[in-house]
């Protein structure tokens, strides 16, 4: 039987293994990164965000799939408060049956707006030493399945809730 507890540092997706820009970066490149990490024959997408860091390669933020698709047309920030003051749902598919043609002209006009500008920023981060469950834990209480993993200021890389679902599942007898 094992008697040492899983720690993160034994799990973790080093930053050379997960996307990454500089806050300089612009939208078009956080496109090409996060189809840069693909996964099997079809070619189905690794990751669904990418860690944004400063020229010091300090952690400032992340950008998600959704952020990016905001950036290349921010009409669809606006869907959800459709309909929404009388308390009907939304027909999104209507309005963007609208767009269809001008989203396909415009989307490329905004590749080089910066990431920076679409970006969220990290609310929490995790020491490499934590252990699998107190960072299960915590991703279950602030409903996150990524968090950055930083040690001294440094950007070690990520973990994920695949990640700590098949370690701590792998020690159950299930």
């Amino acid at each position: 039987m094992q008697t040492d507890n899983p720690v993160v540092k034994d799990h973790i997706i080093t930053l050379d293994r997960f996307p990454h820009l500089t806050e300089d970066q612009s939208l078009s490149d956080a496109v090409e990164v996060i189809k840069s990490y693909t996964d099997g024959s079809r070619e189905l997408l690794r990751y669904r965000e990418i860690l944004i860091l400063d020229a010091g390669n300090r952690l400032v933020g992340r950008v998600t799939m959704q952020d990016i698709i905001l950036g290349i047309d921010p009409r669809f920030t606006g869907l959800a408060k459709v309909n929404k003051f009388e308390g009907k749902k939304p027909d999104a598919t209507s309005l963007v049956i609208l767009w269809e043609d001008s989203f396909f002209e415009e989307c490329s006009k905004r590749r080089t707006k910066k990431i920076i500008d679409f970006m969220s920023p990290i609310k929490l981060t995790i020491r490499s030493s934590e252990s699998l469950l107190k960072t299960l834990a915590i991703m279950l209480s602030v409903n996150e399945t990524v968090l950055p993993v930083v040690d001294d200021s440094r950007v070690l890389g990520v973990i994920r809730m695949e990640e700590i679902f098949k370690a701590i599942t792998s020690r159950c007898k299930l």
